[in-house]
């Protein structure tokens, strides 16, 4: 499928219209369209309404599997070696290293946490 140079613009994109043009004819419709008489709308009207989860079963939904993932990839570790690990690791560090782990963790805690009241007050989109 070759598109003419005629129908793109100055930077080589298709314009708007050419485009539409294109798509109508290399994509025409595979079926016409069948009238229902309404028969579409009447289904429609009798489905019923979608049952609306209330916030602590959405909170529940989310939660649940999150925990039950979480315990199955710690239970492939030895939690009891990680810990060992960490403690070694923070027993070579410096005390001016711990502080500044310490602080940085504390402006990332406070950034995330008035970035948040931010967009809940719509300050930011």
């Amino acid at each position: 499928m070759i598109i003419q140079h005629h129908n793109q613009d100055h930077r080589g994109h298709l314009n708007d219209d050419n485009f539409d043009a294109f798509l109508a004819k290399h994509l025409p419709q595979a079926q016409p369209y069948l009238a229902d008489d309404d028969f579409t709308a009447r289904v429609m009207q009798q489905l019923p309404a979608p049952k609306k989860l209330s916030l602590w079963q959405e909170r529940l939904i989310i939660i649940v599997p999150l925990v039950v993932i979480s315990l199955l990839v710690l239970s492939q570790f030895s939690v009891l070696a990680e810990i060992i690990k960490l403690w070694t690791w923070l027993g070579m560090m410096d005390f001016t290293s711990i502080l500044q782990i310490g602080g940085l963790t504390a402006i990332a805690v406070i950034s995330g946490a008035l970035f948040w009241f931010a967009k809940q007050l719509k300050i930011i989109a």
